[in-house]
């Protein structure tokens, strides 16, 4: 059975060698994208000496310009590529800053074992228990316009059709957008967004794992409803919810599809620090804890602290 990693890069490519250094088995690929606003060179001279590994073509390449489509389309590219590279089993989504919780021996068992199941965080939306205005249904019902390819550097508008438009801060959104001089902001706001009607929509975490039986359903919908992907380029933070939907939408088509919680560990929860939670050394027990049931963790950070790659190294992997 393959294991086909999916990894999604943007700095670090040392840290990004080790990675795929642990990950490493004679059943492993690697399908890796470069960011498009970075050097993508160090990264091919890092693993120049690994076997496995195929990065994103240089026409697939995307910008990941936070809470944007660009990882999204990303995604679907190396989805496609792996399909068509003839692999089986299992396709996990992970980051350049991803470290394994389990050693190889305990993932491919997993795997192995539990085959046929999707791995994901899936609720309905809106989300009662987070995610912000209407419980992240703002997210699908405004437009979402860069300001600049900068974190948070954004602004989110409803159509002139709505009533939540006419509102006081929309004039100072409007201002901030017409200083800015992104004129085709202003045209998308004379068409109503419409979410596509023949799929409800979910959220959830953004890293899963898939057998590869769950990816060809998952491209053959994204190939027959194209609107499906354009809906998506105005949605804030889509990788959250598009492949989130279409397994539900295949589930509702057929119910002994099997899904089960991300088996990557992310900490959103943690008071009085940016989210989410970079690891430490500190951190080493809440991370042992986690090992119980959750093969990944991210996020690191080599420059930071390299010594919790060390910890999890002795004490978790070898």
């Amino acid at each position: 059975m393959d294991i086909n990693y999916i990894i999604l890069a943007h700095k670090n490519p040392e840290q990004l060698l080790r990675l795929v250094n642990r990950l490493t088995t004679p059943n492993c690929n690697f399908y890796i994208h470069i960011d498009k606003g970075v050097n993508k060179a160090p990264f091919i001279i890092a693993l120049s000496k690994n076997v496995n590994i195929f990065f994103s073509a240089e026409d697939h390449r995307e910008y990941g310009t936070w809470g944007d489509i660009g990882i999204v389309k990303a995604t679907i590219a190396i989805l496609s590529q792996i399909v068509n590279d003839n692999r089986n089993g299992y396709c996990v989504l992970l980051s350049g800053q991803d470290y394994p919780l389990q050693n190889n021996e305990v993932i491919n068992d997993f795997f192995a074992t539990n085959y046929d199941t999707n791995f994901m965080d899936i609720f309905s939306l809106p989300y009662k228990n987070g995610w912000g205005i209407d419980g992240g249904l703002n997210r699908l019902n405004q437009y979402k316009i860069n300001i600049s390819n900068k974190r948070m550097n954004f602004i989110q508008l409803p159509s002139l059709f709505e009533k939540s438009f006419y509102k006081k801060q929309t004039i100072g959104k409007l201002k901030r957008l017409l200083k800015s001089k992104h004129f085709a902001g202003f045209s998308k706001l004379f068409l109503k967004r419409r979410s596509p009607k023949n799929i409800k929509p979910y959220g959830g975490s953004q890293w899963w794992a898939l057998p590869i039986e769950t990816v060809k359903e998952i491209l053959t919908f994204i190939n027959s409803n194209p609107k499906y992907l354009s809906f998506h380029k105005d949605t804030l933070l889509p990788d959250e919810i598009f492949f989130h939907s279409i397994l539900m939408f295949i589930k509702e088509k057929n119910e002994n599809v099997m899904i089960k919680p991300s088996i990557t560990y992310v900490n959103w929860e943690r008071k009085n620090t940016s989210l989410p939670v970079t690891f430490t050394e500190d951190d080493m027990a809440e991370l042992k804890k986690k090992s119980e049931n959750k093969l990944f963790a991210r996020k690191f950070d080599n420059d930071l602290d390299s010594a919790i790659l060390d910890l999890i190294d002795d004490e978790l992997l070898n």
